[in-house]
């Protein structure tokens, strides 16, 4: 009897914290689309022949390129990382850096830098789907670099040497053994490498222009532009829907339970140099990003006076960046809490609809998603800054999930049995057992997300709301506009050592856990 009441109890605590992150997408999506949708207007659009399938086909090619490269790309260092331990490995680790907390205004200014070098200018590459893919694979081969390395080390040993005993060499064994039992992870990979490149907006519009297009950045620039929101639905209805259903197939790939630690064991050198070279050319441009702020390359004149500029009160009455600096804080602060406690409970509470609910947010267009909210604001008079939050905790949380996820599940739960079994209650037994052993866990999810929403772009540029509430990306965004490329650098290298100090704070905080 005691039983069933407790698993009534658990099923609508699962169906609680759903139920929550399911409303804070659902309703606005709900309220915006019921205003707008009119079903003659969207057969008027299809009929009509303005839907434009080379949007569609610009989208999958540069996700599927992006996929692919990245892979080839990313597996020997990966192979390299699974096998050895030293400071190169350490390094490729922390690549790992660059897809989710490198800000784009950054990589802009680097690849826009290097494209216009002279012997690189000539050969045509800017302005190209060369250099869309160059941009997207230097962002997401790191992805790669990272699922593949950690199911390679996952593997044990003893699958490994028994092949040798059997006379098995080393390329059989990877391909008829190894590759086998990675591929879950590669999947996971490739679909996180889909969905960023599918949906890249600022990448695509600064290196490639309208020619190369995705449906992501049509969709932000008809409503920045147009305001035509029966293509944008229709533009982002479908990219919804590709998007999850790529995304349900990827949560139904079984995932082997591999319990090897890492196995050390001699590499070819060939394997090194790959590696050393795909560290460097990967460095090299974050930091073109961090000497084009002291060095200007067309006059070759060295000066930091940029540096005071940014932070002049007379420049700042024109570009609010200690007013960006702040907001940016303040709310990458709030929205990383929230999806770091949120993340926590959803685990906790997991039940077969969590992983659909949690990454069906993947689905939707930051773009799409962003006029959605700002129709709240427009409709319910919600604060800005309120509805900017909720847009940061919808793009981050199924980021934080994952990071935690596994944190979480493999909890040792006799732990908990033991305080349940003393009568703990459920509040008691996290304060004084989980929290002390994950607090760690906890604040390095906690600095992640912080620092991938300081650079987050897209959703405030779609809302337009630069001049009311203006964070760092849009601050960035504008001096770029303008052709303010020192001050630009400059802010783009204040920023940078800010994510990078996060980033590198946050990691030693793992590894002493």
């Amino acid at each position: 009897m005691f039983d069933l009441i407790n698993k009534k109890k658990k099923k609508k605590k699962n169906n609680l914290f759903n139920f929550f992150y399911f409303f804070i997408w659902i309703v606005p999506l709900y309220i915006f689309i019921k205003d707008f949708f009119v079903g003659k207007d969207f057969m008027t659009f299809f009929t009509s022949g303005e839907f434009d399938f080379f949007t569609l086909k610009n989208s999958f090619e540069q996700g599927v390129l992006t996929v692919i490269f990245s892979f080839l790309i990313g597996i020997i260092p990966a192979y390299y990382m699974a096998y050895n331990k030293n400071i190169l490995t350490r390094l490729l680790d922390k690549l790992f850096f660059i897809p989710f907390m490198f800000p784009p205004i950054a990589a802009i200014v680097s690849f826009s830098i290097i494209f216009n070098l002279p012997f690189i200018k000539d050969s045509g590459i800017n302005y190209s789907l060369t250099s869309i893919l160059i941009a997207n694979c230097f962002y997401n081969s790191p992805i790669f670099l990272k699922y593949i390395a950690e199911a390679l080390k996952s593997i044990p040993k003893e699958l490994e040497e028994e092949a040798q005993i059997a006379g098995a060499k080393d390329y059989i064994i990877f391909l008829k053994i190894k590759l086998p039992l990675i591929l879950p992870q590669i999947f996971r990979g490739a679909f996180l490498v889909f969905l960023y490149s599918f949906t890249s907006f600022i990448l695509v519009l600064a290196l490639g222009g309208a020619r190369y297009t995705t449906m992501e950045a049509e969709i932000a620039t008809t409503l920045v532009g147009s305001f035509d929101f029966t293509k944008v639905m229709v533009l982002g209805g479908i990219q919804a829907l590709i998007l999850i259903l790529i995304n349900t197939l990827s949560i139904k790939i079984y995932e082997y339970e591999l319990n090897g630690s890492q196995y050390l064991k001699k590499t070819p050198r060939l394997l090194k140099y790959i590696s050393i070279l795909y560290f460097v050319i990967l460095f090299l441009v974050v930091l073109v990003s961090l000497v084009f702020s002291f060095f200007n390359f067309y006059t070759g004149e060295i000066s930091i006076e940029h540096y005071k500029t940014i932070f002049s009160s007379k420049f700042n009455e024109t570009y609010p960046i200690i007013r960006g600096v702040l907001n940016s804080t303040f709310l990458s602060f709030i929205g990383s809490f929230v999806v770091t406690i949120l993340s926590y409970f959803m685990i906790k509470s997991y039940n077969k609809f969590t992983n659909f609910i949690v990454y069906s947010t993947f689905g939707i267009s930051s773009g799409f998603l962003a006029i959605t909210l700002i129709y709240l604001n427009i409709s319910f008079n919600i604060p800005l800054s309120v509805i900017l939050i909720q847009g940061y905790i919808l793009i981050s949380l199924p980021i934080g999930y994952s990071f935690m996820y596994s944190y979480i599940k493999n909890f040792n739960k006799e732990i908990l049995e033991a305080g349940q079994l003393d009568g703990v209650n459920y509040f008691t037994n996290f304060i004084y057992i989980e929290f002390p052993l994950l607090k760690r866990v906890f604040l390095w999810v906690f600095m992640q997300i912080f620092a991938i929403l300081f650079g987050e772009f897209t959703i405030g540029y779609t809302m337009q709301i630069a001049r009311v509430l203006p964070t760092i990306p849009l601050v960035n965004y504008s001096l770029i506009s303008e052709k303010k490329f020192l001050e630009s650098s400059a802010l783009n290298t204040v920023t940078l050592i800010f994510l990078m100090l996060i980033f590198y704070f946050s990691q030693k905080i793992l590894e002493e856990d």
